[in-house]
């Protein structure tokens, strides 16, 4: 089989250069995207402790107070996993906008 001849593609220089998105959105997309992680690990962290203490509760005989899942443990660790994720991605999206 024979390969097919290539032809020369010339783009100008202005289509090539895209606008820098602005400061304020990449902000508010790292936001975004932080809530959003610490909302789904909110919710997997609260559903996971409520089954542990469900299970400690059963193995115990006990009944067990599950509002401890999400006041002592599910909440705490999702502000961690936002603040970590928000300066993640601040650090990602800040790298991209400048390229």
């Amino acid at each position: 089989m024979s390969s097919i001849e290539m032809k020369e593609i010339r783009i100008p220089a202005a289509l090539m250069r895209e606008r820098r998105p602005s400061v304020t959105y990449t902000i508010v997309k790292a936001t975004f995207t932080a809530v959003l992680l610490a909302m789904i690990s909110f919710f997997f962290l609260n559903a996971s402790a409520i089954a542990a203490l469900a299970i400690a509760g059963a193995i115990r005989h006990r009944s067990s107070d599950f509002s401890m899942a999400y006041r002592y443990f599910a909440a705490p660790a999702a502000a961690g996993i936002f603040l970590i994720t928000w300066i993640g991605a601040m650090i990602f999206f800040f790298r991209e906008r400048s390229r």
